[in-house]
């Protein structure tokens, strides 16, 4: 596509190389895009990888392209939805639409372009110092309402991970890539697999292939896990996830492991303490070593019908519910900013 102009007048200026390390938009290309000297990140669809794709599901070319258009329209209709209702701690696109690079029967490439960001938590991590606690709790706030403006439609992201968080004008976090997500009540690209997003950052209980039919359980249960884990993240450099499995025994991993979730749930949960004391180590002050713990206490539990603020679980309100702990990281972040946090 480099060197093509769209209808809309954006000019595809490079292709953007993979990082080292990424996971995730695996049929896709991306590109930087241009007009009136602004810059904006395409995401073109790739048909050539159909055949990788047809041997992945054991299907057949035009079932392989099926499949790729599908998770095409499902995205750009999920993005389209999140725009009409003003999320704004979610990225979404600019534009989408099709150029055409040549005659074939696909020569019209389907494309979104979105608001060029910094780049992800990981990179932002790296230039800046880990003391800064007002950046990080700031940033885990955005990530909490992200989250929170999705569940409010029905929506799950799935794949909440650092490189799935976009860092803008160096303050401001986004939710980002929903080609992941499930709604209720709809039939969604990704909802037959074990687990949608990215396996490294799976809740313990669908790594090890535990899935509950209940939607909220299983979907929304999922992103307050992946809350927590970003919590640990962002203090430690790892998630819960791959901390839980380094307290386990490699014979209970989920690749040996042959008995069910439940038989194992006692020993992931012995495993999750440890891993919630060694997350404690890392988190400076009592207060904010206090309530972090806590709070991940609460979003990463082992059991999903656990997991979720204890007040939600005893009452009518759904205990998925992320409010009460975009309202805590808000609160200390808001601390933090003013200098008192430290202090407490």
């Amino acid at each position: 596509l480099e060197g093509l102009t769209l209808d809309s007048g954006w000019r595809v200026i490079e292709r953007v190389p993979t990082q080292d390390g990424a996971t995730g938009g695996c049929f896709s290309c991306s590109y930087i895009v241009e007009k009136a000297s602004r810059k904006a990140f395409l995401k073109a669809l790739d048909y050539s990888k159909a055949e990788e794709i047809a041997s992945q599901m054991s299907v057949d070319i035009p079932t392989a392209l099926q499949h790729l258009i599908a998770a095409y329209n499902f995205e750009r209709n999920l993005l389209q939805r999140c725009a009409q209702k003003r999320m704004d701690r979610v990225v979404v696109a600019l534009e989408d639409g099709s150029i055409r690079v040549d005659e074939g029967v696909f020569g019209a490439v389907n494309y979104l372009i979105f608001e060029p960001a910094d780049g992800d938590i990981r990179n932002h991590l790296a230039v800046v110092a880990r003391v800064d606690l007002a950046w990080m709790l700031r940033c885990l706030h955005h990530i909490a309402t992200g989250l929170y403006q999705l569940h409010s439609t029905s929506v799950a992201h799935q794949d909440l991970k650092p490189s799935n968080v976009l860092v803008f004008e160096r303050k401001i976090s986004k939710v980002a890539d929903l080609g992941s997500a499930s709604i209720k009540g709809v039939e969604c690209p990704r909802d037959g697999v074990r687990f949608a997003g990215d396996r490294t950052y799976a809740p313990p209980e669908l790594l090890y292939g535990h899935q509950d039919p209940e939607w909220n359980r299983r979907r929304q249960a999922c992103d307050v896990y992946h809350l927590g884990s970003m919590v640990v993240f962002l203090f430690c450099g790892i998630g819960m996830t791959a901390m839980i499995l380094r307290h386990l025994p490699f014979e209970r991993h989920y690749q040996t492991w042959g008995g069910t979730y439940a038989e194992l749930l006692p020993e992931v949960r012995d495993a999750f303490g440890k891993a919630l004391q060694e997350f404690e180590h890392n988190v400076p002050g009592d207060a904010l070593r206090a309530a972090l713990r806590e709070a991940v206490a609460y979003l990463c539990d082992p059991d999903p019908l656990l997991r979720g603020h204890p007040v939600n679980r005893r009452g009518v309100a759904n205990q998925y519910s992320l409010e009460r702990f975009v309202s805590l990281f808000s609160l200390l972040a808001q601390r933090a900013e003013i200098g008192i946090l430290e202090r407490a």
